[in-house]
């Protein structure tokens, strides 16, 4: 599978387990680790797959993030992770078609969630 998918998470321990693991599933993986850095990359590279962490350092959250990708480039697979949501920011990731997934999250269910919505 070559897909072209954007990771965007905060703590670098989490960013490096869940890109390896996609690694590891045969997806191109770039990662950045705030919301600035995440909008760089969209506005430059097509992604297929935007996965972002809610709550990121910086001026940009991870809804932004995701509401960025959707005006850039319409249609392409969003998730939203977060540890600490809310009703508030599952409707709105929700509205935009995003998953949103709470973590923990298991890699096994990510990828899963991933391949079948291709």
């Amino acid at each position: 599978m070559s897909c072209n998918l954007l990771l965007v998470e905060d703590n670098p321990l989490s960013r490096r387990n869940i890109a390896m693991f996609l690694q590891q599933a045969e997806f191109s993986v770039h990662q950045v680790d705030n919301g600035e850095a995440a909008l760089e990359l969209i506005s430059r590279i097509k992604f297929n797959v935007v996965i972002s962490d809610l709550r990121l350092p910086g001026r940009v959250n991870g809804l932004e993030v995701l509401k960025y990708q959707s005006q850039m480039d319409p249609g392409k697979r969003l998730i939203l992770i977060t540890a600490c949501g809310s009703e508030h920011a599952q409707a709105e990731a929700q509205a935009m078609g995003a998953l949103y997934l709470e973590k923990p999250i298991s890699l096994c269910g990510l990828l899963e969630s991933i391949q079948t919505t291709d």
